[in-house]
């Protein structure tokens, strides 16, 4: 649909400006501009800057899941499957950090304050679809008897450990500058993390 086709060339025009200038200095008078329309035609698309935003943002996301998917589907067994997923997750965010920092550029406590709000409305929806291909994954171990049987709340519980430990190895590494190497971390949690499932 053409409607389709412009709102991923605002989006894709959006996320280079986001990048060049930073979140706060970008207008939607800019916006329209690197996809030449007017501001109008942008305006029945996108309320607002900050929806142009959260889309960017979704759009992100979305991909990282679709890989992570991806990754994983052409792994067999668990700790494999695990593996592939938690190191997809590290690389993808280790290629977008940049894209975060750079929107983060020029913005006023007001701007920041927005940006991190979209920013937790994003990750809730982000981390319901990891734990969706996660319990796929651990749910087919447990029908194959690759692990033991988890009730729903062990298995609930269990996501939110994992995918946990799988941030704060991101944080140490992408926030903190820690020198560990992120793939070999990731690779060492994922065997501990199947280890304690048998």
């Amino acid at each position: 649909m053409a409607g389709d086709t412009f709102r991923e060339q605002v989006l894709e025009a959006a996320q280079k400006l986001f990048r060049e200038k930073g979140l706060g200095a970008v207008t939607m008078e800019d916006v329209a501009k690197a996809v030449g329309k007017g501001k109008s035609t942008l305006y029945y698309y996108f309320k607002s800057k900050e929806e142009i935003f959260n889309a960017v943002l979704e759009t992100e996301m979305n991909g990282v899941i679709l890989e992570s998917i991806r990754q994983v589907s052409l792994k067999k067994g668990l700790l494999a499957q695990l593996t592939a997923f938690a190191r997809t997750k590290f690389e993808m965010t280790r290629k977008r950090r940049s894209l975060y920092k750079a929107m983060e550029i020029g913005m006023d406590a007001e701007a920041f304050s927005k940006y991190n709000e979209a920013k937790k409305l994003v990750h809730q929806k982000y981390l319901q679809k990891e734990k969706q291909v996660l319990q796929q994954v651990l749910v087919a171990a447990m029908e194959h008897a690759e692990i033991r049987r988890l009730d729903n709340a062990r298995l609930d519980e269990i996501i939110f450990i994992f995918l946990s430990s799988l941030r704060g190895i991101n944080r140490e590494i992408f926030v903190h500058g820690s020198t560990e190497d992120g793939m070999q971390m990731t690779t060492a949690v994922c065997k501990l993390f199947y280890d304690g499932l048998q």
